[in-house]
């Protein structure tokens, strides 16, 4: 019998980034949705800049106070976002922590006792410009567990029964990638759409031959990947699934396929068209630009 890779542990809790800028209200409703959909508990977490940037700030307005007065502001923030859950969600456990490290140091610590990180897409926040650079690829790229970029979705239709949708190219990084999504396909309660992206497509075929079988190619790639899925049914007998194989670009196709999922799901590292999610171009235009939240398994 094939081994197949473990889904993420919903036993542990959710850690959630919030810096209490507006999108953090749809960030917190979706992942304490998440969490009792679950059976999880929620971490909150507010990153305040490292005590030396603490510090010159504090000399360059010539006051003592200011790492003290920051931290202050933090906690009574957190108060209220933990009060908003608990509001939302009053079943779920929840807590709050505040972080002040670097935000790779940040993400490896939080991520390693949590069963997910989550994150919201926003650009720009109170504390996002100085802790993460304007840019998600840090925290994405230091964390040891599932990271979900989230953002709000550009319809203001409320959808819970969007599909899943995971990027599958045959390595290690996207076979755990499978197994997470089939997790939240699960937890969720939707269907999972599980796409291989061809190596060409009909497009190429001035490229490479003309007599290249484009139907049947696509049509043993599609079963290829439906011996995968197949492999996951007696696991998660209640996920209905489709395979699908497509051509062209990965991120085209995964970004076109976002605008009607509910989760994107991708692996941190692939081979072909979907390899270097974290580094390359595919994950970082996906986590940037895909209409729905995306999440990143190393």
């Amino acid at each position: 019998m094939t081994h197949l890779p473990a889904p993420f542990a919903i036993d542990g809790s959710f850690a959630v980034i919030v810096d209490c800028s507006p999108a953090d209200t749809g960030l917190v409703e979706w992942a304490a949705r998440l969490a009792r959909l679950a059976h999880s508990s929620l971490r909150l977490i507010y990153p305040l800049p490292d005590p030396q940037w603490s510090a010159a700030m504090a000399a360059s307005i010539e006051t003592n106070d200011y790492p003290s007065r920051l931290r202050h502001d933090a906690e009574q923030r957190l108060q209220d976002v933990v009060r908003s859950v608990r509001d939302i969600e009053p079943g779920i456990e929840v807590d709050s922590r505040i972080v002040e490290l670097p935000a790779s140091e940040m993400a490896a610590s939080v991520s390693a006792d949590s069963s997910m990180l989550i994150l919201g897409a926003e650009e720009s926040g109170p504390v996002r410009d100085i802790i993460f650079g304007r840019s998600t690829t840090t925290v994405v790229k230091s964390a040891t567990c599932p990271t979900l970029v989230w953002r709000a979705r550009r319809d203001t239709e409320r959808n819970e029964q969007r599909p899943v949708v995971v990027g599958v190219d045959g390595s290690d990084s996207s076979k755990r990638a499978l197994a997470a999504a089939f997790d939240l396909a699960n937890i969720l309660g939707v269907e999972l759409i599980a796409v291989h992206v061809g190596a060409v497509s009909e497009a190429d075929e001035l490229h490479y031959a003309t007599s290249v079988d484009w139907k049947h190619l696509r049509e043993a790639e599609r079963k290829w990947l439906q011996s995968m899925v197949d492999e996951y049914r007696s696991r998660y007998p209640s996920v209905d699934v489709q395979a699908l194989s497509v051509g062209a670009s990965a991120a085209r196709e995964l970004r076109a396929l976002s605008g009607t999922a509910q989760v994107l799901v991708v692996g941190s590292r692939g081979r072909g068209r979907l390899s270097g999610a974290v580094l390359g171009s595919v994950s970082q235009n996906l986590v940037h630009h895909a209409e729905c939240p995306v999440l990143v398994v190393h």
